[in-house]
Protein backbone atom coordinates (compact mmCIF):
# COMPACT_ATOMS: atom_id res chain seq x y z
CA UNK A 1 0.00 0.00 0.00
CA UNK A 2 1.37 3.39 -0.97
CA UNK A 3 1.95 6.20 1.49
CA UNK A 4 -1.06 8.21 2.63
CA UNK A 5 -1.25 11.96 2.58
CA UNK A 6 -3.03 14.29 4.93
CA UNK A 7 -5.59 14.94 2.19
CA UNK A 8 -6.69 11.29 2.05
CA UNK A 9 -10.16 10.67 3.50
CA UNK A 10 -8.64 7.56 5.09
CA UNK A 11 -6.49 9.80 7.27
CA UNK A 12 -9.46 11.82 8.50
CA UNK A 13 -10.87 10.60 11.80
CA UNK A 14 -14.04 8.57 11.48
CA UNK A 15 -17.29 10.13 12.66
CA UNK A 16 -17.53 7.73 15.56
CA UNK A 17 -13.92 8.24 16.58
CA UNK A 18 -13.59 11.98 16.41
CA UNK A 19 -14.85 12.60 19.91
CA UNK A 20 -16.51 15.75 18.56
CA UNK A 21 -18.98 17.15 21.04
CA UNK A 22 -22.30 17.42 19.15
CA UNK A 23 -23.84 19.99 21.49
CA UNK A 24 -24.85 23.32 19.91
CA UNK A 25 -22.48 25.25 22.18
CA UNK A 26 -19.53 23.06 21.20
CA UNK A 27 -20.34 23.34 17.50
CA UNK A 28 -20.53 27.12 17.82
CA UNK A 29 -17.09 27.12 19.44
CA UNK A 30 -15.69 25.02 16.60
CA UNK A 31 -17.26 27.29 14.02
CA UNK A 32 -15.59 30.33 15.52
CA UNK A 33 -12.25 28.60 16.05
CA UNK A 34 -12.07 27.23 12.50
CA UNK A 35 -13.25 30.51 11.00
CA UNK A 36 -10.65 32.51 12.90
CA UNK A 37 -7.81 30.16 11.95
CA UNK A 38 -8.89 30.03 8.34
CA UNK A 39 -8.96 33.82 8.17
CA UNK A 40 -5.57 34.16 9.86
CA UNK A 41 -3.68 31.62 7.74
CA UNK A 42 -5.19 32.63 4.42
CA UNK A 43 -4.44 36.29 5.14
CA UNK A 44 -0.83 35.40 5.90
CA UNK A 45 -0.48 33.47 2.64
CA UNK A 46 -2.03 36.26 0.57
CA UNK A 47 0.18 38.88 2.23
CA UNK A 48 3.28 36.87 1.25
CA UNK A 49 2.49 36.96 -2.49
CA UNK A 50 4.64 39.28 -4.61
CA UNK A 51 2.96 42.64 -5.10
CA UNK A 52 0.48 42.11 -2.25
CA UNK A 53 -2.13 43.32 -1.56
CA UNK A 54 -3.70 42.14 -4.80
CA UNK A 55 -7.09 42.91 -6.30
CA UNK A 56 -9.40 40.04 -7.33
CA UNK A 57 -8.34 40.12 -11.01
CA UNK A 58 -4.66 40.27 -10.05
CA UNK A 59 -4.98 37.42 -7.57
CA UNK A 60 -6.86 35.29 -10.10
CA UNK A 61 -4.08 35.78 -12.69
CA UNK A 62 -1.29 35.33 -10.16
CA UNK A 63 -2.38 31.94 -8.79
CA UNK A 64 -4.49 30.62 -11.67
CA UNK A 65 -7.97 30.54 -10.11
CA UNK A 66 -11.16 32.07 -11.43
CA UNK A 67 -12.12 35.57 -10.42
CA UNK A 68 -15.13 34.43 -8.34
CA UNK A 69 -12.88 32.31 -6.08
CA UNK A 70 -10.32 35.11 -5.78
CA UNK A 71 -13.02 37.65 -4.94
CA UNK A 72 -14.62 35.44 -2.27
CA UNK A 73 -11.27 34.72 -0.61
CA UNK A 74 -10.34 38.41 -0.49
CA UNK A 75 -13.80 39.34 0.84
CA UNK A 76 -13.60 36.66 3.54
CA UNK A 77 -10.11 37.55 4.72
CA UNK A 78 -11.13 41.20 5.01
CA UNK A 79 -13.64 40.26 7.74
CA UNK A 80 -12.93 40.04 11.43
CA UNK A 81 -15.91 37.94 12.48
CA UNK A 82 -15.03 34.21 12.14
CA UNK A 83 -18.63 33.45 11.20
CA UNK A 84 -18.50 35.91 8.31
CA UNK A 85 -15.25 34.34 7.14
CA UNK A 86 -16.84 30.88 7.06
CA UNK A 87 -19.89 32.24 5.31
CA UNK A 88 -17.92 33.96 2.55
CA UNK A 89 -15.03 31.60 1.73
CA UNK A 90 -15.35 29.15 -1.15
CA UNK A 91 -15.23 25.41 -0.49
CA UNK A 92 -12.20 23.42 0.68
CA UNK A 93 -11.08 22.25 -2.79
CA UNK A 94 -10.87 25.74 -4.38
CA UNK A 95 -9.02 26.91 -1.27
CA UNK A 96 -6.52 24.06 -1.51
CA UNK A 97 -5.83 24.80 -5.18
CA UNK A 98 -5.30 28.47 -4.40
CA UNK A 99 -2.93 27.84 -1.49
CA UNK A 100 -0.86 25.26 -3.41
CA UNK A 101 -0.54 27.67 -6.32
CA UNK A 102 0.89 30.34 -4.02
CA UNK A 103 3.89 28.13 -3.24
CA UNK A 104 4.81 28.18 -6.92
CA UNK A 105 4.68 31.99 -6.66
CA UNK A 106 7.24 32.12 -3.86
CA UNK A 107 5.11 31.75 -0.70
CA UNK A 108 6.81 29.78 2.05
CA UNK A 109 5.74 26.09 2.18
CA UNK A 110 5.42 26.46 5.95
CA UNK A 111 2.83 29.22 5.59
CA UNK A 112 0.98 27.17 2.96
CA UNK A 113 1.02 24.09 5.23
CA UNK A 114 -0.54 26.11 8.07
CA UNK A 115 -3.28 27.26 5.70
CA UNK A 116 -3.87 23.69 4.45
CA UNK A 117 -4.28 22.50 8.03
CA UNK A 118 -6.93 25.18 8.59
CA UNK A 119 -8.62 24.07 5.35
CA UNK A 120 -8.65 20.46 6.59
CA UNK A 121 -10.43 21.59 9.75
CA UNK A 122 -12.88 23.53 7.58
CA UNK A 123 -13.50 20.37 5.54
CA UNK A 124 -14.12 18.37 8.73
CA UNK A 125 -16.49 21.04 9.96
CA UNK A 126 -18.56 20.65 6.80
CA UNK A 127 -18.51 16.85 6.64
CA UNK A 128 -18.71 15.92 10.33
CA UNK A 129 -20.59 18.75 12.01
CA UNK A 130 -22.87 19.98 9.24
CA UNK A 131 -23.00 17.27 6.58
CA UNK A 132 -23.08 19.66 3.60
CA UNK A 133 -21.98 23.18 2.83
CA UNK A 134 -25.62 24.26 2.61
CA UNK A 135 -26.21 22.89 6.11
CA UNK A 136 -23.13 24.73 7.36
CA UNK A 137 -24.47 27.97 5.91
CA UNK A 138 -27.73 27.31 7.75
CA UNK A 139 -25.80 26.91 11.02
CA UNK A 140 -23.88 30.12 10.41
CA UNK A 141 -27.02 32.06 9.49
CA UNK A 142 -28.37 31.73 13.04
CA UNK A 143 -25.43 33.83 14.26
CA UNK A 144 -25.31 36.35 11.42
CA UNK A 145 -28.54 38.30 10.82
CA UNK A 146 -27.37 39.53 7.44
CA UNK A 147 -26.28 36.04 6.41
CA UNK A 148 -29.54 34.59 7.64
CA UNK A 149 -31.55 37.07 5.57
CA UNK A 150 -29.55 36.27 2.44
CA UNK A 151 -29.72 32.53 3.10
CA UNK A 152 -33.48 32.56 3.69
CA UNK A 153 -34.20 34.75 0.68
CA UNK A 154 -32.13 32.53 -1.62
CA UNK A 155 -33.81 29.42 -0.23
CA UNK A 156 -37.31 30.87 -0.61
CA UNK A 157 -36.52 31.99 -4.15
CA UNK A 158 -35.50 28.42 -5.02
CA UNK A 159 -38.80 27.13 -3.61
CA UNK A 160 -40.71 29.79 -5.58
CA UNK A 161 -39.05 28.92 -8.88
CA UNK A 162 -39.39 25.18 -8.37
CA UNK A 163 -43.06 25.30 -7.39
CA UNK A 164 -43.85 27.73 -10.21
CA UNK A 165 -42.57 25.15 -12.67
CA UNK A 166 -44.30 22.23 -10.94
CA UNK A 167 -47.66 23.98 -10.59
CA UNK A 168 -47.36 25.67 -13.97
CA UNK A 169 -48.46 29.08 -12.71
CA UNK A 170 -46.94 32.08 -10.94
CA UNK A 171 -47.69 35.67 -10.04
CA UNK A 172 -45.67 38.79 -9.39
CA UNK A 173 -47.55 39.77 -6.23
CA UNK A 174 -50.31 38.52 -3.95
CA UNK A 175 -52.45 41.13 -2.21
CA UNK A 176 -54.36 40.04 0.89
CA UNK A 177 -56.29 42.79 2.68
CA UNK A 178 -58.67 42.21 5.59
CA UNK A 179 -60.91 45.08 6.74
CA UNK A 180 -62.54 44.72 10.16
CA UNK A 181 -65.44 47.05 10.98
CA UNK A 182 -68.26 47.02 13.60
CA UNK A 183 -71.34 45.08 12.57
CA UNK A 184 -74.46 47.19 12.12
CA UNK A 185 -76.64 44.21 13.06
CA UNK A 186 -74.82 42.66 16.03
CA UNK A 187 -73.08 44.82 18.67
CA UNK A 188 -71.03 41.78 19.76
CA UNK A 189 -69.56 41.14 16.31
CA UNK A 190 -67.44 42.74 13.59
CA UNK A 191 -67.94 42.51 9.85
CA UNK A 192 -65.00 41.08 7.94
CA UNK A 193 -64.29 42.04 4.34
CA UNK A 194 -61.48 40.46 2.32
CA UNK A 195 -59.76 41.69 -0.80
CA UNK A 196 -57.61 38.89 -2.20
CA UNK A 197 -55.86 38.45 -5.48
CA UNK A 198 -52.83 38.17 -7.70
CA UNK A 199 -51.09 40.81 -9.80
CA UNK A 200 -49.20 39.69 -12.90
CA UNK A 201 -50.43 36.10 -12.90
CA UNK A 202 -49.56 33.81 -15.76
CA UNK A 203 -49.76 30.16 -16.69
CA UNK A 204 -46.38 28.70 -17.51
CA UNK A 205 -47.91 25.66 -19.20
CA UNK A 206 -51.15 25.40 -21.18
CA UNK A 207 -54.01 23.52 -19.57
CA UNK A 208 -52.88 24.03 -15.98
CA UNK A 209 -55.80 24.40 -13.57
CA UNK A 210 -55.65 27.63 -11.59
CA UNK A 211 -57.91 28.05 -8.58
CA UNK A 212 -57.89 29.45 -5.09
CA UNK A 213 -60.30 29.37 -2.20
CA UNK A 214 -61.34 31.44 0.76
CA UNK A 215 -61.77 29.27 3.84
CA UNK A 216 -64.36 30.60 6.22
CA UNK A 217 -63.75 28.44 9.29
CA UNK A 218 -66.89 26.99 10.80
CA UNK A 219 -67.59 26.27 14.45
CA UNK A 220 -64.38 27.93 15.62
CA UNK A 221 -65.37 30.83 17.84
CA UNK A 222 -61.85 31.48 18.99
CA UNK A 223 -60.82 32.85 15.61
CA UNK A 224 -64.09 34.68 15.14
CA UNK A 225 -65.84 32.52 12.57
CA UNK A 226 -69.63 32.49 12.68
CA UNK A 227 -71.17 29.25 11.35
CA UNK A 228 -74.23 31.21 10.22
CA UNK A 229 -72.35 33.98 8.42
CA UNK A 230 -72.60 33.59 4.65
CA UNK A 231 -70.05 35.37 2.45
CA UNK A 232 -71.12 37.31 -0.60
CA UNK A 233 -69.31 36.11 -3.71
CA UNK A 234 -67.31 38.71 -5.64
CA UNK A 235 -69.46 41.48 -4.23
CA UNK A 236 -67.45 44.37 -5.66
CA UNK A 237 -65.82 44.25 -9.10
CA UNK A 238 -62.29 45.68 -9.14
CA UNK A 239 -61.56 45.45 -12.86
CA UNK A 240 -60.93 49.17 -13.21
CA UNK A 241 -58.09 49.02 -10.65
CA UNK A 242 -56.15 46.18 -12.29
CA UNK A 243 -52.59 46.72 -13.52
CA UNK A 244 -53.00 44.04 -16.20
CA UNK A 245 -56.15 42.82 -17.97
CA UNK A 246 -58.61 41.44 -15.41
CA UNK A 247 -59.22 37.70 -15.26
CA UNK A 248 -62.70 36.23 -15.44
CA UNK A 249 -63.21 34.05 -12.39
CA UNK A 250 -65.80 31.36 -11.84
CA UNK A 251 -67.02 31.23 -8.22
CA UNK A 252 -68.66 28.34 -6.40
CA UNK A 253 -69.64 28.18 -2.73
CA UNK A 254 -69.32 24.98 -0.74
CA UNK A 255 -69.67 24.40 2.99
CA UNK A 256 -67.28 26.83 4.66
CA UNK A 257 -65.33 27.56 1.46
CA UNK A 258 -65.58 29.71 -1.64
CA UNK A 259 -63.77 28.25 -4.67
CA UNK A 260 -62.57 30.56 -7.44
CA UNK A 261 -61.39 29.05 -10.72
CA UNK A 262 -59.69 30.59 -13.73
CA UNK A 263 -61.29 29.17 -16.92
CA UNK A 264 -58.92 27.01 -18.93
CA UNK A 265 -59.39 29.05 -22.09
CA UNK A 266 -58.71 32.40 -20.46
CA UNK A 267 -54.97 32.47 -20.08
CA UNK A 268 -52.22 31.32 -22.39
CA UNK A 269 -48.62 30.74 -21.29
CA UNK A 270 -47.50 34.18 -22.47
CA UNK A 271 -50.44 36.26 -21.27
CA UNK A 272 -50.52 38.08 -17.94
CA UNK A 273 -53.67 38.97 -15.99
CA UNK A 274 -54.74 40.21 -12.57
CA UNK A 275 -57.41 38.50 -10.51
CA UNK A 276 -59.15 40.05 -7.53
CA UNK A 277 -62.13 38.97 -5.46
CA UNK A 278 -63.92 40.66 -2.58
CA UNK A 279 -65.67 38.53 0.03
CA UNK A 280 -67.90 40.21 2.61
CA UNK A 281 -68.77 38.39 5.84
CA UNK A 282 -71.31 40.20 8.02
CA UNK A 283 -70.97 39.67 11.79
CA UNK A 284 -68.17 37.17 11.19
CA UNK A 285 -65.70 38.04 13.95
CA UNK A 286 -66.19 38.18 17.67
CA UNK A 287 -65.71 41.69 19.02
CA UNK A 288 -64.80 40.82 22.62
CA UNK A 289 -62.53 38.30 24.28
CA UNK A 290 -63.82 34.85 25.19
CA UNK A 291 -63.22 32.89 28.37
CA UNK A 292 -60.42 30.69 27.03
CA UNK A 293 -56.82 31.27 28.25
CA UNK A 294 -55.79 32.11 24.70
CA UNK A 295 -58.43 34.19 22.98
CA UNK A 296 -56.66 36.13 20.23
CA UNK A 297 -58.52 36.99 17.06
CA UNK A 298 -56.54 36.29 13.92
CA UNK A 299 -56.62 36.81 10.19
CA UNK A 300 -54.45 34.89 7.80
CA UNK A 301 -53.35 34.70 4.19
CA UNK A 302 -52.14 31.80 2.09
CA UNK A 303 -51.22 32.83 -1.47
CA UNK A 304 -52.96 30.38 -3.77
CA UNK A 305 -50.11 30.36 -6.29
CA UNK A 306 -46.34 30.89 -6.06
CA UNK A 307 -45.69 34.64 -6.02
CA UNK A 308 -42.72 36.97 -5.79
CA UNK A 309 -44.17 39.16 -3.04
CA UNK A 310 -46.94 38.87 -0.47
CA UNK A 311 -48.49 42.10 0.81
CA UNK A 312 -50.76 41.30 3.76
CA UNK A 313 -52.69 44.23 5.26
CA UNK A 314 -55.09 44.23 8.19
CA UNK A 315 -57.13 47.44 8.32
CA UNK A 316 -59.02 47.97 11.57
CA UNK A 317 -61.81 50.32 12.51
CA UNK A 318 -60.97 52.37 15.59
CA UNK A 319 -63.44 50.21 17.56
CA UNK A 320 -61.73 46.98 16.45
CA UNK A 321 -59.17 45.69 18.97
CA UNK A 322 -58.36 49.13 20.43
CA UNK A 323 -54.87 49.32 21.92
CA UNK A 324 -53.86 45.90 20.60
CA UNK A 325 -50.67 45.50 18.59
CA UNK A 326 -50.56 42.72 15.97
CA UNK A 327 -48.45 39.62 16.36
CA UNK A 328 -47.05 37.94 13.26
CA UNK A 329 -47.34 34.15 13.39
CA UNK A 330 -46.40 31.87 10.49
CA UNK A 331 -47.37 28.19 10.41
CA UNK A 332 -46.33 25.25 8.27
CA UNK A 333 -49.69 23.70 7.38
CA UNK A 334 -48.30 20.63 5.64
CA UNK A 335 -49.05 18.22 8.49
CA UNK A 336 -52.21 19.38 10.27
CA UNK A 337 -53.69 21.93 7.87
CA UNK A 338 -54.90 25.41 8.77
CA UNK A 339 -53.79 26.44 12.26
CA UNK A 340 -55.76 28.17 15.01
CA UNK A 341 -53.48 30.64 16.81
CA UNK A 342 -55.28 29.79 20.06
CA UNK A 343 -54.41 26.09 19.84
CA UNK A 344 -51.20 25.46 21.82
CA UNK A 345 -50.74 22.13 20.05
CA UNK A 346 -50.01 24.02 16.84
CA UNK A 347 -47.14 26.00 18.36
CA UNK A 348 -44.83 23.25 17.14
CA UNK A 349 -45.82 24.14 13.56
CA UNK A 350 -44.80 27.77 13.89
CA UNK A 351 -42.00 28.92 11.61
CA UNK A 352 -39.34 31.34 12.84
CA UNK A 353 -39.20 34.13 10.26
CA UNK A 354 -37.28 37.40 9.95
CA UNK A 355 -40.26 39.31 8.57
CA UNK A 356 -41.99 41.96 10.66
CA UNK A 357 -45.19 43.97 10.92
CA UNK A 358 -45.24 47.68 10.21
CA UNK A 359 -47.86 50.25 11.13
CA UNK A 360 -48.95 51.97 7.91
CA UNK A 361 -50.88 54.76 9.59
CA UNK A 362 -54.34 56.12 10.19
CA UNK A 363 -56.88 56.98 7.49
CA UNK A 364 -57.55 54.34 4.86
CA UNK A 365 -57.61 56.99 2.13
CA UNK A 366 -53.86 57.51 2.55
CA UNK A 367 -52.78 53.84 2.27
CA UNK A 368 -50.69 52.78 -0.72
CA UNK A 369 -48.66 49.82 -2.00
CA UNK A 370 -45.98 49.98 -4.68
CA UNK A 371 -47.03 46.52 -5.88
CA UNK A 372 -50.61 47.71 -6.51
CA UNK A 373 -50.53 51.26 -7.98
CA UNK A 374 -54.28 51.88 -7.50
CA UNK A 375 -54.52 50.25 -4.11
CA UNK A 376 -55.74 53.39 -2.38
CA UNK A 377 -58.44 53.91 -5.00
CA UNK A 378 -59.61 50.32 -4.61
CA UNK A 379 -59.89 50.75 -0.83
CA UNK A 380 -61.93 53.92 -1.23
CA UNK A 381 -64.15 52.07 -3.68
CA UNK A 382 -64.80 49.45 -0.99
CA UNK A 383 -65.33 52.14 1.64
CA UNK A 384 -68.05 53.72 -0.47
CA UNK A 385 -69.69 50.36 -1.10
CA UNK A 386 -69.80 49.35 2.59
CA UNK A 387 -70.31 52.77 4.14
CA UNK A 388 -66.97 53.02 5.93
CA UNK A 389 -65.50 56.31 7.09
CA UNK A 390 -61.87 55.96 5.85
CA UNK A 391 -60.56 58.34 8.49
CA UNK A 392 -61.62 56.00 11.30
CA UNK A 393 -59.38 53.12 10.23
CA UNK A 394 -55.76 52.22 11.00
CA UNK A 395 -53.60 49.71 9.13
CA UNK A 396 -50.86 47.13 9.68
CA UNK A 397 -48.78 45.41 7.01
CA UNK A 398 -46.36 42.57 6.60
CA UNK A 399 -44.52 42.29 3.30
CA UNK A 400 -42.80 38.97 2.52
CA UNK A 401 -40.55 38.25 -0.43
CA UNK A 402 -41.09 34.81 -1.99
CA UNK A 403 -43.59 33.57 0.60
CA UNK A 404 -43.34 29.80 0.92
CA UNK A 405 -46.29 28.11 -0.72
CA UNK A 406 -48.24 26.23 1.95
CA UNK A 407 -47.25 28.47 4.87
CA UNK A 408 -50.05 30.26 6.70
CA UNK A 409 -49.25 33.90 7.49
CA UNK A 410 -51.31 35.21 10.43
CA UNK A 411 -51.73 38.57 12.11
CA UNK A 412 -53.40 38.17 15.48
CA UNK A 413 -54.84 40.69 17.94
CA UNK A 414 -56.04 40.74 21.52
CA UNK A 415 -59.75 41.60 21.60
CA UNK A 416 -60.99 43.78 24.46
CA UNK A 417 -62.88 42.37 27.42
CA UNK A 418 -66.60 43.04 27.32
CA UNK A 419 -67.86 45.55 29.87
CA UNK A 420 -70.71 44.51 32.13
CA UNK A 421 -74.02 46.18 31.26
Amino acid sequence: MGPKTLDDDSQAPSESGTGRDPSPAAIQRRLRSVGAELGRTLSTVLAALPGAPLRPNQLAREVGVNRAVASRVLSATAKRDPMEILHLVPGPEPLRRLVRSTVRRGVSPTLAADAEQAIREFDLLIRKDAGTRAALDAMISSSLPGARERFELASKYSVYKGLSQLKGVQGEHWIGTAVVAPSADDPLKHDLTWLNGAIGMQRLRPGVSVRFSYRHRRGDELVGADPEAAPTLGVVPLDEFCVNPPARLEAQATEGTIQYTLPDDLLGPHQVVDMFVVDHHPAAMRRFAGDAPRHRNSLFVEPAIPVGTLVFDVILHEEAFPGSEPRLMVYDTGYDGIANVNDPDRDLDRVDVQDAVEFIGHDMSRFSAIEFPRYGDALLHLAERFGWDPGRFRGYRTRIRYPVFGWQVCLSFDPPVARDG
